[in-house]
């Protein structure tokens, strides 16, 4: 597809979501804020609790401990660099912040539509599958099982992101990105969205963990991820062995194919170090990045660049050819 094509294509796509998303905040964003989420009834509690601290963090830009948060993450970027030749403020770090927007917007879109439609399926069809035995346990036990579970959930969905084709020809976007800075784990392709609540969500509603527990893990892996993706050189010491860290990410994230195959894991190591998947060699920083000469990267600082590369990323899995495909995919 010729260059001029995707353009015009990707700003019909533009327009068709502004407008569609007037229409959503006129029709159903009233409806889930403030008093009416918590007030929700227990069929949509899952979806009001699960939307709730989403809702909170794409806000949160504009609060005090946002900007705190950024500014550590820069002092550590600028003081302790993985990569010492790469600018703070650069390309890559205005388009990622563009992403941050654009994911608050889609990222929503799928909790308020494909969660609500998942927990109504599932309450309406296949209620009679809750186990109902784990509400007996103490609460300890509850946030323990439930944190344990989560992180396990995320770190199979992020697994069948790399071995399922179709999977990885979608996330190859969040993988495409050169210099990581704080605002890549907001690069996402909106279709992994789908694929990740899937997972996170039908589990949840089978055990009928109380979703307060899931906002607490909610708020922290929300945070803690953009931190090891930041440029920033440590393996965090012995912590390693229980934490995800900026060094075993940035290998995840590492332009090898054979690196890129290994550490999974969304806030806990454990479960690489247990089923096989640990890159053990805590020494190296690689380069970051997907094969594909042909990915649309970020290379201008123009306005009309940072807004519309984010869509044409978007696109670009949907319009790969049949040759392509084999040098995205391909695993050692």
């Amino acid at each position: 597809m010729a260059n001029s094509q995707i353009k015009n294509l990707s700003l019909f796509l533009l327009g068709a979501l502004a407008i569609a998303l007037g229409y959503l905040f006129i029709e159903h964003i009233g409806q889930f804020s403030g008093e009416k989420i918590l007030a929700a009834s227990y069929d949509r509690a899952f979806t009001a609790f699960y939307l709730a601290p989403i809702w909170r963090v794409k806000n949160s830009f504009l609060t005090i401990f946002f900007w705190s948060v950024i500014v550590v993450a820069l002092c550590l970027q600028w003081f302790f660099p993985a990569k010492p030749a790469q600018r703070i403020f650069s390309v890559s770090f205005a388009h990622d912040l563009v992403w941050f927007f654009y994911e608050a917007v889609l990222h929503t879109l799928i909790v308020l539509i494909y969660v609500d439609f998942l927990t109504r399926c599932y309450n309406k069809n296949f209620s009679s599958l809750t186990i109902t035995s784990l509400s007996q346990a103490p609460v300890w036990l509850r946030f323990l099982l439930a944190v344990l579970l989560l992180d396990f959930l995320y770190w199979a969905q992020h697994y069948c992101n790399h071995k399922v084709p179709i999977f990885w020809r979608f996330h190859t976007l969040h993988h495409s990105q050169k210099e990581l800075n704080f605002f890549t784990d907001f690069r996402y392709h909106v279709l992994e969205y789908i694929v990740r609540h899937t997972f996170l969500v039908i589990p949840f509603l089978i055990l009928k963990i109380d979703a307060q527990l899931i906002v607490a893990f909610a708020l922290f892996q929300r945070w803690y991820s953009p931190f090891y993706h930041s440029n920033i050189r440590t393996t965090l010491g012995p912590l390693k062995y229980i934490l995800v860290t900026p060094q075993s990410h940035r290998v995840h994230h590492s332009l090898d194919a054979g690196h890129r195959d290994t550490n999974f894991g969304a806030i806990f190591s454990i479960w690489d170090f247990l089923l096989g998947t640990q890159f053990k060699n805590f020494d190296v920083y690689p380069e970051t990045g997907i094969e594909d000469e042909d990915f649309p990267h970020e290379q201008k600082l123009e306005l009309k660049s940072l807004f519309l590369t984010p869509v044409h990323q978007l696109l670009y899995p949907f319009f790969l050819s049949s040759a392509a495909t084999p040098r995205i995919s391909q695993r050692n």
